[in-house]
């Protein structure tokens, strides 16, 4: 002990030590915890998105949020080209169908055209001429391109020999 101190002012001296020591404690025991948690948050996350990458990759592309649906058309396909109608072509013009059947209109007929693998000629019922249409676009946007195109023809009196939207953003009519 030393001199000019009493035993209560050393016995205070040693208690406020000791709780600034048990205070450094929970203070340590605290960050540990936060550390602890904040790791296995970051593993519960890693994890979460490790399996969602691998539903994805089990889950082709092609088929989310539709079930194999296959669009079978009823109108006769006439081949024109002599190389024969694919799938894909029958599919589109299928496709074409239901879209064109949403937008009001119903499709009478479709011919590939001789030397175009690619391009579809469609007979809608009630417009006096024929539409092109390219395989490569989709088939409702080149139907609601052709329903707005035979909307404004219709406005403005003309009638074309065709009507042609196989070019996106634009129509063409001669």
């Amino acid at each position: 002990m030393r001199v000019g101190r009493t035993i209560a002012e050393e016995r205070e001296r040693l208690e406020s030590e000791s709780e600034r020591i048990a205070e450094r404690e929970k203070v340590k025991n605290r960050q540990t915890r936060t550390v602890l948690i904040f790791a296995i948050l970051v593993v519960v996350v890693f994890g979460l998105v490790i399996l969602g990458i691998k539903s994805l990759a089990e889950t082709p592309l092609t088929n989310v949020g539709t079930k194999d649906v296959k669009y079978e058309p009823s109108v006769e396909i006439i081949d024109e080209s002599g190389i024969g109608i694919t799938n894909r072509t029958r599919e589109f013009v299928g496709m074409l169908e239901q879209d064109f059947a949403d937008l009001g209109y119903k499709l009478v007929r479709a011919a590939v055209p001789a030397g175009k693998r690619r391009e579809v000629d469609v007979h809608v019922d009630g417009v006096p001429y024929y539409i092109k249409m390219n395989l490569d676009r989709g088939s409702a946007v080149s139907a609601e391109d052709a329903d707005r195109m035979i909307k404004y023809l219709a406005l403005k009196g003309f009638v074309p020999g065709y009507l042609d939207v196989r070019v996106e953003g634009k129509a063409y009519f001669k």
